[in-house]
């Protein structure tokens, strides 16, 4: 029997996009994933991030942590028996704070921990590393965006594999002479574009999109069949059901 699996990627909470958030929910409770990824920017760690910030969102840490948590509180409704959280280039903000503004706290202070991800029962695969779930790679990113960032993860990995980061929704395949094909795939954010300070609206606007991804695993081969799920004014179709909130 195929087991179904809800990929959700780039929600930079607590700047995502709430409409949205609540349309993968719905989605969510119907398609009852036995995997549930979530490939990378979970958070945003605006509040620890090197870059100038603007103060009136400069948020405290522990308030980005309270929408974090309450984020994974609703995926954990979900009851998915397998749960595997990838960190972005985001999460890794909080890594690069502590070793340079607070080593003491170094190595005591981490993502697994500010989330209580063992506890809630989430696999951990750390920024610039990966997993697998059957044939299937997923990782963050393997350091491009943009456009082409889809074909440079598939050039990287030689296999199926999904990565987020570009906020973009792309799907390619591509094979070789001997007829053994292999699939890239990124689903797009659940992100809040407004809330986008570091580039300009017009083109986060124009390249991003709104979006997650469902597939199925084929246990026995180890093939997942992936499916891409765009957001469109907040209505998406996932298995000839159309849902709106």
């Amino acid at each position: 029997m195929l087991e179904p699996l809800l990929l959700v990627s780039d929600c930079h909470r607590p700047y995502h996009d709430k409409r949205a958030w609540q349309l993968l929910l719905k989605v969510g409770r119907d398609l009852k994933p036995k995997h549930l990824v979530i490939i990378g920017d979970f958070a945003d760690f605006y509040s620890v991030s090197a870059y100038s910030k603007d103060p009136r969102r400069a948020l405290k840490l522990t308030e980005e942590m309270r929408v974090v948590h309450a984020g994974l509180d609703d995926l954990d409704a979900l009851k998915a028996p397998h749960k595997i959280f990838i960190a972005g280039n985001h999460s890794d903000r909080l890594r690069r704070y502590l070793q340079d503004k607070a080593p003491e706290l170094f190595g005591v202070v981490d993502i697994p921990s500010l989330f209580r991800l063992g506890l809630r029962g989430w696999e951990y695969v750390p920024y610039k590393d990966h997993t697998r779930l059957g044939k299937l790679y997923l990782t963050h990113d393997v350091g491009n965006t943009g456009r082409y960032a889809v074909f440079h993860s598939l050039d990287a990995y030689q296999h199926s594999v999904i990565t987020g980061h570009s906020h973009r929704l792309a799907y390619v395949v591509e094979g070789n002479c001997a007829g053994e094909y292999k699939v890239s795939a990124q689903f797009g954010w659940l992100g809040d574009v407004s809330k986008i300070d570091y580039m300009h609206l017009a083109k986060a606007k124009k390249n991003w999109a709104l979006g997650f991804g469902i597939g199925y695993l084929d246990p026995k081969s180890g093939i997942v069949y992936l499916t891409p799920v765009p957001i469109i004014k907040y209505t998406c179709m996932v298995n000839g059901q159309l849902y709106t909130v």
